[in-house]
């Protein structure tokens, strides 16, 4: 969304990623619920009808914020998971974690709107679902290269084990912002976590299917 627009008498440009960025630190703030189309337009340094000619009403410009940081999210995930097929355990462990943890701490706005969305007063849950879904599923693929190259074969322990792992690296990523933990810290011991299992399901006894 780089389309550059001009607000007001200022004569001043933006692009979409700037109103963007505006609604997405209201919505944060103040809640869905509570937040204005003008509170928006100020942070912006922008003008109403702007903002609705250029991102719609509050519902599709809370959509729209929403949607962005979903496929940043999927973008870094895709980045990070083309590296690790042929990795160590623990290098992989670090891998599959990295991109949810740096998310959380480099756009922690944008980590709540979209995975605790009940927390500003509006939940996408399909959108959220979608997204989730879509790392257990590139999570699996990740897992599968490896088995290629060091074995065993997890058949559908493989998803399972995905499925585990990202939900583990929620709960620890949510758990430690909800507590002041360090995420650097959390990030360990989710990727020890994950680390662990693989370990487990690869040299332990493997479920009979």
């Amino acid at each position: 969304m780089s389309d550059p627009t001009t607000s007001g008498p200022s004569g001043r440009r933006f692009d979409a990623d700037q109103l963007l960025d505006a609604a997405r630190a209201v919505f944060h703030a103040e809640g869905y619920a509570a937040a204005q189309i003008s509170d928006i337009a100020r942070r912006a340094g922008t003008t109403k009808p702007t903002l609705y000619a250029r991102l719609g009403n509050k519902e599709e410009i809370y959509l729209h914020v929403v949607r962005r940081e979903a496929e940043i999210f999927r973008a870094w995930i895709a980045d990070a998971y083309a590296q690790g097929g042929g990795l160590p355990l623990t290098e992989l462990a670090q891998i599959g974690m990295d991109p949810l943890f740096r998310f959380a701490a480099e756009r922690a706005a944008g980590f709540d709107l979209l995975f605790r969305g009940e927390r500003t007063g509006d939940q996408p849950g399909t959108l959220r679902r979608d997204v989730v879904n879509g790392v257990t599923e590139q999570l699996t693929g990740l897992i599968r290269r490896r088995q290629e190259s060091f074995g065993p074969d997890l058949g559908a322990a493989a998803d399972a084990l995905a499925a585990a792992c990202v939900g583990v690296a929620l709960q620890v990523c949510e758990h430690s912002i909800d507590h002041g933990v360090d995420l650097d810290a959390a990030h360990r011991i989710a990727a020890r976590f994950v680390e662990n299992a693989f370990r487990n399901l690869s040299f332990g006894e493997l479920p009979t299917e």
